[in-house]
């Protein structure tokens, strides 16, 4: 069982080591893709590990950790496709790598309706960079992608209904130079959800008015900034469900706001702020409440689940 828990921890610190290499900006984040695409080596190493129990042998179980740590160097070291510096495995790649030349820039946006007060936008990134942000139309979208950006944006009544995406069609290589850029109607009350994909994800929600909020960071890094709670609009708690999946993500709340935070870990490490005491756990999750909590006013009533990655809540005070 010893030579087990070795072999589990050596595993634990491969994947801390790939982490440390994203963070220090020594390996990029798209080596994840590569990982991904590794999937069926999980089946196989559980495999292993359960005809280890069977026949009672603990180097055979040993082995199905050293399998993962082997998949693991192999898409960090192997799989990246020749004569492109850490981009995605062939299989990925439609074209070459030159088709970056290929990605036009594009604009789209929808003026202001003062009729619109509540809306429902969906925000998809993809591979590159994503920024989402405040503005005075009733949305924009700018930036440069070699595939065919999305934008619909429709008016009902009181009600807008936004969809904006990088792009759809056929994965590209590299994808480092795609680019979204969503702006969002300040004075518009939004259910907002944003989807970054494999990107570098940064959005300063502090300005908007904000009724739900959802965030999939994906593979990605990133930041996400949330303002004050408009209680016009939430009287009590508003929503936020926060999925970092693998990423290295800072989340930024503004210093006096009232925050509950329930927490799944995940193979995560998460740092939290001074003035955020815990008060258990709640339905398997650790909470945390700002100091002095209740739920009488407006406050974010956030859960994150933390899937594999590195976490970081910071209280900033408003410029």
């Amino acid at each position: 069982m010893e030579l087990k828990r070795i072999a589990e921890g050596l595993t634990v610190v491969a994947v801390g080591l790939i982490f440390l290499g994203n963070t220090l900006g020594l390996i990029p984040w798209s080596v994840w893709w590569n990982i991904i695409s590794l999937w069926p080596l999980l089946l196989i190493a559980a495999g292993i590990d359960i005809i280890g129990r069977g026949i009672g042998n603990t180097w055979v179980r040993a082995l199905s950790s050293v399998l993962v740590i082997t998949g693991l160097a192999y898409g960090v070291f192997v799989m990246p496709t020749s004569g492109a510096s850490w981009g995605p495995w062939d299989p990925f790649a439609r074209v070459p790598a030159t088709s970056t030349a290929n990605a036009g820039p594009f604009e789209r946006s929808r003026p202001h309706d003062p009729g619109v007060k509540t809306g429902k936008a969906q925000v998809s990134g993809g591979v590159g960079t994503l920024t989402v942000t405040d503005g005075t139309g009733l949305v924009s979208a700018s930036g440069e992608s070699p595939l065919r950006p999305v934008f619909d944006a429709s008016v009902s009544g009181s009600r807008a209904d936004v969809t904006v995406g990088m792009g759809n069609g056929q994965w590209v290589a590299p994808r480092d130079h795609a680019r979204l850029d969503v702006k969002l109607d300040r004075a518009v009350a939004w259910d907002l959800a944003i989807d970054a994909g494999v990107s570098q994800i940064d959005a300063d929600l502090s300005q908007l008015s904000l009724s739900v909020l959802e965030v999939k960071a994906g593979v990605s890094k990133g930041t996400l900034t949330l303002g004050a709670v408009d209680r016009a609009v939430a009287s009590g708690g508003v929503p936020v469900k926060l999925d970092t999946g693998i990423s290295d993500f800072t989340l930024r709340i503004k210093n006096g706001e009232a925050v509950r935070l329930r927490v799944d870990r995940g193979l995560s490490t998460i740092d939290v702020p001074v003035g955020f005491e815990s008060s258990g756990d709640d339905a398997g999750k650790q909470t945390y409440t700002t100091r002095g909590f209740s739920q009488a006013h407006g406050f974010w009533d956030i859960t994150l689940d933390a899937g594999v990655s590195h976490v970081r809540v910071e209280s900033y005070e408003e410029a």
